[in-house]
């Protein structure tokens, strides 16, 4: 065999070699290790919502059922306590003497 003709056959066998390796991989990714990260994910973004939605529901039952939230949203917002309304700042203009 001339040394040409082992270069490729080795050429060969490796272009072989590594395609079946990326092959295994890709299959073994594929079935395996896609559908558990999957699932995963999926928990976690369901676990994500549930905490939000339970966040909300909290919320909204502390805005419907009074207390101290209302307080500070309205306060916060100048509705009572804490600061004056705009037309309060303004003094009494004197009158002009005639």
């Amino acid at each position: 065999m001339a040394p040409l003709q082992v270069f490729w056959l080795m050429f060969g066998a490796a272009l072989l070699s590594s395609l079946v390796t990326l092959s295994v991989v890709f299959l073994v990714v594929h079935f395996y290790s896609a559908p558990r990260l999957e699932q995963k994910v999926d928990a976690r973004l369901q676990q994500g919502a549930d905490e939000l939605e339970e966040r909300l529901r909290q919320r909204v039952l502390g805005l419907l059922g009074g207390g101290r939230a209302v307080k500070d949203l309205a306060r916060g917002i100048g509705l009572f306590g804490g600061r004056p309304s705009p037309g309060d700042n303004e003094s009494p203009k004197p009158k002009p003497e005639a």
